[in-house]
């Protein structure tokens, strides 16, 4: 980020999204489900993993300081940073407290483990070689242009 201005509008910006997002994500699993009722507490829990999420990675990805570390390393760090706190918020807000405890567990942790994967597969895989490729033509033009 290039200042603490344009760090703010981001927060506000994503914050804004996010949480609308996710209340209207809310409201129609509520309708879907039969419920009618959406408590203030839903709604406050629900914001407050929202900022913690847009704060984890506005820091991860946004600042000089992780950026400089990589990719990987970022991602990383906003998975220890925000699933404990996803995970706790989840439990807070009464999701996967149903019947269904050990299979609704399991889904969240494959999709947790499967993008991480992904992650990593896109990073070592696909970016190192464009990355390589990169600085092979950045090497051969400056040898083209040092004659």
């Amino acid at each position: 980020m290039r200042s603490t201005k344009d760090y703010l509008i981001y927060l506000r910006n994503a914050l804004s999204f996010v949480f609308s997002w996710l209340v209207l994500c809310s409201v129609v699993l509520t309708l879907a489900l039969g419920n009618n009722v959406i408590s203030i507490a839903f709604l406050l829990k629900l914001f407050v993993l929202c900022l913690w999420g847009v704060l984890t990675f506005g820091f991860c990805f946004l600042t000089k300081m992780m950026q400089k570390k990589g990719f990987i390393v970022s991602l990383t760090v906003f998975y220890i940073l925000f699933i404990p706190v996803e995970i706790a918020m989840f439990y807070f807000m009464g999701m996967f407290s149903t019947k269904g405890n050990i299979i609704v567990w399991s889904i969240f942790g494959a999709i947790v483990v499967l993008t991480y994967i992904t992650c990593l597969v896109i990073e070592f895989f696909i970016l190192k070689k464009r990355g390589d490729d990169y600085t092979k033509k950045v090497l051969e033009y400056k040898a083209k242009s040092a004659e």
